[in-house]
């Protein structure tokens, strides 16, 4: 898993002529390491985003600037190029076409500022751990993205058409039933069940009036 610090301004953000400006200057946060379910949702809720700007703002209230030297505005063609560029990857895997998933991810990355890597004291262990600390919130979506892609699948929600990763896990009857995956979220699939239920119920409603009239 990949370790960040973040950098948030306290009192938000703002949109004006195309730029992303922080209220106030961001504050450098601890260096930490989210668990995996929940970088994952990140990673994929900067995938909904669709560039736009009052989305793209929300987004920056909670994890800031993309990049780490902008200290107090940013570009939203920037959050634009990188949205779209991040889609195209998992569309890709999504559709089967890994080798330009990868070439894709590639490039993508190799504009990033990346990563420093080594090891450090672990004091609750008392012993040494490996950390790989993403120098910004693009480099450390980029990464995100790339461990996620490793054994995994991109799926589509067969309810809302989002884009969801689905297999892994560390034991064999979870990865299989995560593959079987046809659902973002438990809502979607409530949703979609609710639908197809309420459908047939009204289908067979109409063959019981139809005999009747018959």
């Amino acid at each position: 898993m990949i370790w960040f610090s973040w950098s948030v301004s306290e009192t938000g953000y703002e949109v004006h002529e195309g730029t992303l400006i922080a209220k106030s200057p961001p504050r450098v946060k601890a260096v930490v390491r989210l668990k995996d379910d929940f970088a994952e949702n990140i990673c994929l809720d900067f995938v909904a985003l669709d560039s736009n700007p009052e989305n793209i703002c929300n987004f920056a209230n909670q994890y800031g600037f993309l990049q780490k030297r902008s200290l107090d505005s940013e570009s939203l063609f920037l959050w634009a190029k990188e949205i779209k560029a991040i889609r195209d990857v998992l569309l890709a895997a999504n559709e089967g076409r890994f080798a330009d998933a990868m070439d894709m991810y590639a490039v993508g990355y190799s504009r990033q500022s990346g990563a420093r890597a080594g090891f450090v004291s672990n004091v609750t262990k008392s012993d040494m751990e490996f950390r790989c600390v993403a120098l910004d919130f693009a480099s450390w979506l980029w990464l995100q993205i790339g461990h996620n892609l490793r054994g995994r699948q991109v799926a589509t929600c067969r309810e809302c058409g989002s884009l969801f990763f689905k297999g892994g896990g560390k034991r064999s009857r979870r990865a299989q039933s995560r593959r079987t995956k046809q659902f973002c979220t438990v809502g979607c699939k409530t949703a979609y069940n609710n639908r197809i239920s309420t459908q047939r119920k009204k289908f067979l409603e109409k063959i019981v009036n139809t005999t009747e009239q018959g």
